[in-house]
């Protein structure tokens, strides 16, 4: 896992993403581990502008790693928003367009289309395990219980899977 490495990454990122870190008091992370977040314009509107006042908003616009970014090959996500949202769309096309180390999105669809594309991605949960190995943070499992209690949707199975190689007891013990 290239993340759990040392050094800083560019990365693109989109609003669920975004969200969950939020949601946990966790975005800081992302100014150990990456260099540039580029966001798309749909990202950007949906997290801050139609966010004020909900988790993320107030971080993502005060963040100096962050950049607002709008896509240049807009005729390119009009097929991504068949299936995806506008966010999420935008946020694939424009982690191809600046050749972007990786793409952090957590919508499964989201991700799939991305690695058809030739992005890497990563969700949430797999953010949480790298900052665990490079010692950011002690322990995965109870950020995993808040998101649960705050609505956010993870499987069970990947929680589970994530929290086996962070060496913690699965979710399942509760």
């Amino acid at each position: 896992m290239a993340l759990a490495e040392a050094g800083k990454v560019i990365a693109v990122a989109d609003a669920s993403f975004l969200i969950g870190l939020c949601l946990i008091d966790h975005f800081h992370l992302l100014e150990h581990m990456v260099k540039e977040l580029h966001l798309a314009s749909a990202v950007w509107d949906e997290v801050v502008l139609r966010g004020t006042g909900r988790s993320g908003a107030q971080e993502v616009q005060d963040a100096a790693i962050v950049h607002r970014q709008g896509v240049q090959n807009v005729e390119a996500v009009l097929p991504l928003k068949v299936f995806l949202g506008p966010g999420e769309a935008e946020s694939i096309v424009l982690a191809q367009e600046i050749s972007c180390d990786i793409l952090f999105a957590d919508d499964l669809r989201a991700r799939n289309a991305a690695k058809e594309a030739g992005i890497t991605t990563m969700g949430v949960a797999g953010f949480l395990l790298a900052a665990k190995l490079r010692g950011l943070i002690q322990e995965i499992r109870p950020l995993f219980v808040t998101l649960r209690s705050k609505g956010f949707r993870l499987s069970r199975g990947l929680m589970d899977s994530v929290l086996a190689e962070a060496g913690e007891a699965p979710l399942s013990e509760d």
